[in-house]
């Protein structure tokens, strides 16, 4: 299924924007940058950069569920997962709590594919074959060290 494999590839690419964007504000600017105006949010509401991250982290744990229980990778590659997202999303206001919410939202997920292994069993492991070996290469790309910026 080839939108199964431009999703994983579409979350995976959003998963590795903050290490991308670091890279590209320690690049030497070409152009002056026109400055924007924050908005202000109001008393108590988390900035745009905290609410950006907190989402990040409850991909990346939504993510982690369907490789965990819909393709049954490592635990120890789940694990070196969730650390990089740790490290990715800093700003993210209570990261333990948006893994725990990014892990329940991917619910339905691994019911679907549960009812489809035994009701379409052709269909589920096209499925599987089709979403789990780019989501194991994508979490193995994230997870890589980063080469030092020069």
């Amino acid at each position: 299924m080839m939108r199964s494999n431009a999703l994983v590839v579409a979350l995976l690419a959003m998963i590795s924007l903050p290490v991308t964007a670091l890279h590209a504000q320690q690049a030497p600017q070409t152009q002056p940058q026109q400055q924007q105006q924050p908005q202000p949010m109001p008393p108590g509401h988390p900035s745009k950069k905290a609410l950006l991250a907190a989402e990040g982290v409850m991909t990346s744990a939504n993510l982690a569920r369907g490789a965990a229980d819909v393709c049954h990778l490592d635990a120890a590659k789940i694990a070196r997962f969730k650390e990089t997202a740790r490290v990715n999303f800093p700003d993210a206001p209570d990261f333990e709590a948006e893994w725990k919410l990014g892990l329940a939202q991917a619910q339905p997920t691994v019911d679907r594919f549960d009812k489809l292994r035994t009701s379409n069993p052709v269909q589920y492991k096209k499925e599987i074959n089709d979403a789990c070996p780019p989501l194991s290469q994508g979490i193995d790309e994230v997870t890589q060290p980063q080469p030092p910026a020069q």
